[in-house]
């Protein structure tokens, strides 16, 4: 986005109420047939309620929705045209607007640079951040769990109750993997599929008494609890208690699924 000095110095006139009622009816009919221009527009007249211009810092009483709407209207090709524009002023020894004017066109263009590099500071509090509920859509996958399938193998009660999970019937596979839960020796895979089941059904308290089970099991998926268990937590909307484990999950790089709870602690902060 990039526009010659006459269009800046109209769009500082416009937005200063300056212009004439003529002038401001002209530029607001080039505004109806321009969309990049008025998309620019109405970007800058919205730093007025994010922005002070005095100390170029976002105003106290800025709300994160008007932050977030505002950064949103800028691209990373904006700031560089912008730059680009700012460098190339700054060079002219001269200038062709009068003293009142040329307030108002450094102002836009400068603060539009201010405002986007203010942007970057906020993208990870405010873009990236999202909420327990959120974080559970994006993060659980059960796809990812082990499968009990083998070839040649048609009568394993497990198989069946894996294709029930899968068709999303929690109550029936949870019977069939509790019954053969009884009948074998501890198996960590088959209380990964009962804590998962549980948590689908809402049992929130035996799914988080499951995976401490697990947890504190001597097989060599226990380390799998801690992930789960902050997944029953985010289903709870309880961020707090889910941040709580991921930190305990991430002060061991073998941990299972570490990088990814890295990444989502930042996104819960």
């Amino acid at each position: 986005m990039s526009f010659d000095d006459s269009t800046y110095e109209k769009i500082g006139l416009y937005i200063d109420n300056q212009m004439s009622d003529a002038e401001r009816t002209a530029f607001e009919e080039v505004l109806k047939n321009d969309t990049e221009l008025a998309a620019f527009v109405d970007t800058l007249t919205s730093l007025e309620s994010v922005y002070n211009e005095d100390t170029w810092n976002i105003k106290s009483n800025a709300s994160a929705e008007e932050i977030k709407a505002l950064a949103n209207e800028f691209r990373a090709d904006d700031v560089v045209a912008l730059s680009q524009k700012i460098r190339s002023i700054q060079q002219q020894k001269n200038t062709a607007f009068p003293k009142k004017r040329n307030k108002s066109y450094f102002y836009i263009i400068s603060s539009a640079v201010a405002i986007a590099a203010v942007m970057t500071l906020f993208y990870f509090t405010f873009m990236q951040s999202i909420t327990a509920s959120e974080a559970f859509e994006q993060y659980h996958d059960w796809s990812t769990l082990p499968s009990f399938v083998e070839k040649g193998v048609t009568d394993d009660n497990r198989v069946k109750a894996q294709a029930l999970f899968q068709d999303g019937n929690y109550q029936e596979a949870l019977h069939i993997f509790m019954e053969t839960a009884k009948d074998t020796t501890y198996d960590p895979k088959v209380q990964l599929y009962i804590g998962i089941c549980y948590l689908e059904l809402q049992n929130y308290h035996e799914a988080i008494q499951t995976f401490d089970e697990l947890r504190n099991s001597n097989t060599l998926d226990n380390h799998k609890a801690y992930w789960y268990t902050a997944l029953v937590y985010l289903k709870q909307n309880n961020a707090e208690t889910a941040k709580k484990v991921l930190q305990t999950l991430v002060q061991d790089t073998g941990n299972y699924n570490y990088e990814k709870a890295k990444e989502l602690l930042k996104k819960l902060e």
